[in-house]
């Protein structure tokens, strides 16, 4: 399969790029390897329940992402959610994979396309996935996380390689658990209690509807502990850790399940002037992501936290790539 660009990485940095890429009339493939858009702006419907597993919200500081919230805002997909604790904050409504969609919306997507290796030749670059399928593209962006992008670009691209081991994540496991008959007086949000980074209750979001649905999820520090700790073994530590904070005893749980997030948040993003884009034989190498963060607020340096500084991230590559094919 060949086209003009291929973005590897579907999260906010790879779609945002793709939009840019698409907008200027260029050839735009994104390979991803999970089987939906949006990275960890992810959620999950079974049982016919809904969480919202990854990001819980979003804030717009600069005037792109302002601009898109705004232009989503009018569609119905996000709302403003205070509970969030932020005054600049939305939420999907309810999803916040609808956000991620919004931003990708009309390009070209193949999910469950992992890559394992890149190569170049004269004047393409050549990229092997780990199902056997071969792509060509004159030009290439990677927007995968820090390690993998480190691993793929070693032999390739040594100096951005290097870019990428500069960065670090912390982990984060979450639970998504169903309450029978919730008790009334629960607390919709909890922040930073305990074990806990964050829960919430979805039925809180706007335009959610009501339903037992709570997303809790462990702080960086036991997620580090136990990282592989069986899911069976942190569903018990966070529920009760939820129960604590909710000062209830007892609470009646259905539905349960653990996610494990290898790389759910920038701990240490690449330095600001670090490269993100290499000239090549075969086209233009740019990378984005939110480990190569950019500034949301001038003056003020990007952690790689928000998921605005990683879509602006790929919006800075994609910048960079029209005015490399332009020169």
């Amino acid at each position: 399969m060949k086209a003009e660009i291929i973005i590897i990485g579907a999260g906010m940095a790879g779609l945002m790029a793709g939009r840019i890429l698409s907008q200027a009339g260029r050839d735009v493939l994104i390979l991803d390897k999970g089987r939906r858009i949006g990275g960890r702006m992810a959620s999950r419907r079974d049982v016919g329940l809904l969480f919202n597993h990854g990001a819980q919200f979003v804030t717009a500081h600069s005037p792109v992402f302002s601009a898109l919230c705004d232009r989503a805002s009018d569609k119905g997909i996000i709302e403003k959610w205070p509970l969030s604790g932020r005054d600049n904050g939305y939420s999907g409504r309810p999803s916040m994979r609808d956000i991620a969609s919004f931003v990708g919306a009309n390009l070209t997507v193949q999910q469950e396309a992992e890559i394992a290796h890149i190569t170049q030749s004269q004047n393409s670059f050549i990229l092997q996935s780990k199902s056997g399928e071969t792509y060509h593209c004159q030009h290439l962006l990677l927007s995968a996380p820090a390690p993998q992008t480190e691993i793929l670009l070693r032999d390739l691209a040594p100096k951005l390689a290097k870019v990428a081991g500069l960065a670090g994540y912390a982990p984060c496991w979450t639970v998504m658990a169903e309450l029978h008959q919730p008790p009334e007086g629960l607390r919709a949000v909890i922040k930073e209690e305990g074990i806990l980074g964050w829960a919430s209750l979805e039925a809180s979001r706007p335009s959610a509807s009501p339903s037992g649905a709570v997303t809790l999820q462990a702080n960086a520090s036991y997620s580090e502990r136990f990282l592989e700790s069986p899911p069976e073994q942190v569903i018990k530590d966070i529920t009760a850790a939820y129960q604590e904070a909710q000062n209830i005893q007892t609470l009646k749980w259905g539905y349960q399940r653990a996610h494990r997030w290898r790389y759910a948040k920038v701990v240490k993003p690449a330095p600001p002037d670090a490269p993100f884009m290499e000239k090549f034989s075969a086209g233009l190498l740019a990378l984005a992501g939110d480990w190569h963060p950019a500034s949301a607020t001038p003056g003020k340096l990007a952690s790689g936290a928000r998921a605005e500084e990683a879509l602006l991230s790929g919006y800075r590559a994609a910048l960079e790539i029209l005015s490399g094919l332009a020169d």
